[in-house]
């Protein structure tokens, strides 16, 4: 293999790649097109999601899924703390014991994986690591979704106690939360979203994630509409 097509396939095996390269153009190119009026719409139902959400519920539980967050120096950040700790509390409320999945690869400069910190800290607070399943081969929002949902369709292929009549919530940031809900309805999933934070608190770092996020909402929704106007099946793949 000649370097340039070994470059190439690293490329193509990325989290971009040459799909995600025609969908991010074609994606503003719609941007321009619009005037930001698409953008702007979904930025303010990422707002709306990041306040209205709560950070409990009443419903039983079949699992909870926990958004990873790249680590510092193998270490989770305050922010992933405060997801974790979310959890925690959570399981106070569930009556039967509850399985977790952990979301998130190795991301950043770390050598661990954001769902090996998170199953660390979560077993150094108590939690029973038997309840603790890893998801640590995703890179992005995207493939943490789609790992975790063949982990429960394994699950249920193994006949495991996985009640799919029940609630799978997931936790993440206030500003994390309508991107999730978003791409797990374009995947035929149903979550319920947990807010890590207990309030929403406006700085300006809070309002930059928060065009961030819209931004990158965007870019799926152009992605959908290419797929669908190019009939690209890789592209179709990618986002499915």
């Amino acid at each position: 293999m000649t370097k340039k097509t070994k470059q190439t396939k690293i490329f193509n095996d990325s989290a971009f790649g040459w799909d995600g390269l025609s969908t991010f153009i074609f994606s503003n190119i719609v941007l321009i097109l619009t005037l930001g009026c698409c953008f702007f719409y979904l930025l303010f139902k990422t707002v709306q999601t990041a306040m209205v959400s709560k950070t409990n519920t009443k419903r039983p539980l079949s699992a909870i899924l926990v958004a990873g967050l790249c680590l510092k120096n193998n270490q989770p950040s305050d922010e992933y703390k405060t997801r974790l700790q979310r959890v925690i509390r959570l399981l106070d409320t569930q009556k039967k014991p509850t399985q977790i999945i952990i979301l998130g690869g190795i991301t950043g400069n770390n050598s661990h994986s954001e769902a090996q910190a998170g199953a660390h800290y979560l077993s150094h607070n108590g939690i029973d690591s038997k309840l603790i399943t890893l998801e640590d081969q995703s890179r992005h929002t995207l493939e943490n979704l789609q790992n975790a949902r063949s982990i429960l369709g394994q699950q249920l292929a193994q006949k495991k106690p996985l009640d799919t009549t029940q609630t799978i919530a997931i936790i993440s940031s206030r500003y994390h939360l309508y991107r999730i809900l978003t791409l797990a309805q374009g995947m035929n999933m149903t979550l319920l979203t947990i807010a890590s934070e207990e309030r929403t608190s406006f700085s300006t770092a809070f309002f930059l994630r928060l065009l961030k996020e819209a931004y990158f909402i965007h870019w799926y929704w152009s992605g959908r509409a290419w797929v669908w106007l190019s009939g690209n099946k890789n592209s179709k793949q990618r986002i499915s």
